[in-house]
């Protein structure tokens, strides 16, 4: 494990809460906040990346087959999602607009994270609707087996990751604004070339991570990463949001991602920090959570007299939703992930 990946999991799950915020006050309605959107993209290029590292070699070797590698995959996304799917139906977060069948229809393609290949909000962005990402996560986790061949000449997969961002960016320009968000930013398969950037990125470290680099190097380099992120992330007003959805931000998510890979610097040693880390442990509980926390609260906002100041109610929920993720990662997650291993590896 890679301990200051994963406290970066916890930074970036956090910009995608910041941008959520708008929902309970105009306050968090400015592109700083909502920019953090990009947090996605992160979570995909770091898939890609984590994906090979743990695996790659194994699947080289012969040390794990597809259905071994599959059933993890599906141990570690299915359980947390089908409970904060049933959570979103509870809650009503999706209204049936066209009678039974229809409401069906939907649930049933958020239950097979189908739902974002379907390019209409209503399917997307239904029920719980950060759960999207999955439908991507799913068909990376597909994918991944078959690219292993490729992957092994780090040429073939950069031809294949150039070819595939020429195409997308070319399409990017010719589609109408309208139609941006069901094909660029949560249909799985123009969300693939973000997986393949993770996987060069892998090659890029397995290459770097046994040179002399020292402290200082480290420092510079890490600092470097975080000033060129920043800079991008802060001066977007004239680059068009179809392609800061993915490829506008490859460059400073793949410097941020390889410097600290590396945790050569004294920002590393920073983000090596347990209490970081556990954030990073349970980000993808926080992430599934956190929207119907917001959207459960802004409900009960509306229906009440009495208002609450975001700079007290934000913390607030930030907090209800960090135990609940601790909650969700020990007591569901954990023992989730390895029964259904062992149910499905039987």
């Amino acid at each position: 494990m890679i301990n200051t990946l994963t406290s970066l999991r916890f930074i970036f799950a956090l910009m995608v809460f910041g941008a959520h915020c708008y929902t309970i006050d105009k306050f968090f309605d400015t592109h700083f906040f909502k920019e953090g959107f990009v947090g996605v993209s992160f979570f995909f290029v770091l898939s890609g990346f984590i994906i090979a590292y743990n695996y790659q070699k194994r699947f080289s070797e012969n040390k794990i087959t597809k259905r071994a590698f599959w059933v993890a995959r599906i141990a570690r996304i299915y359980p947390l999602h089908w409970l904060t799917l049933f959570i979103a139906v509870a809650l009503g977060n999706y209204v049936i607009a066209s009678g039974a069948i229809d409401w069906l229809k939907h649930f049933l393609a958020s239950l097979t994270l189908t739902n974002a290949y379907i390019p209409k909000a209503n399917y997307f962005f239904s029920f719980n609707s950060p759960s999207w990402s999955l439908c991507c996560e799913q068909l990376f986790y597909l994918c991944f087996p078959f690219l292993i061949p490729i992957a092994k000449d780090y040429k073939k997969l950069l031809c294949v990751f150039l070819v595939s961002a020429i195409l997308i960016v070319i399409g990017m320009h010719f589609t109408p604004e309208t139609d941006i968000k069901g094909y660029w930013y949560v249909n799985p398969i123009t969300r693939l070339p973000d997986f393949l950037a993770g996987m060069l990125l892998f090659q890029l470290y397995d290459r770097l991570k046994g040179k002399n680099i020292t402290a200082y190097q480290g420092s510079i380099i890490e600092i470097a990463s975080i000033a060129l992120f920043l800079a991008f992330y802060l001066y977007t007003a004239e680059i068009p949001k179809v392609y800061r959805y993915s490829c506008y931000y490859w460059l400073p998510v793949a410097f941020l991602l390889i410097s600290f890979s590396l945790q050569k610097g004294i920002v590393s040693r920073l983000l090596s920090n347990r209490i970081l880390v556990i954030g990073g442990e349970i980000s993808y509980s926080f992430y599934l959570i956190h929207l119907f926390v917001l959207l459960s609260y802004a409900e009960w906002q509306k229906g009440s007299n009495f208002h609450i100041a975001w700079y007290i109610s934000i913390p607030i929920l930030f907090c209800i939703i960090v135990l609940l993720s601790l909650l969700s990662y020990y007591y569901f997650e954990k023992p989730m992930n390895k029964r259904i291993k062992t149910l499905l590896n039987k």
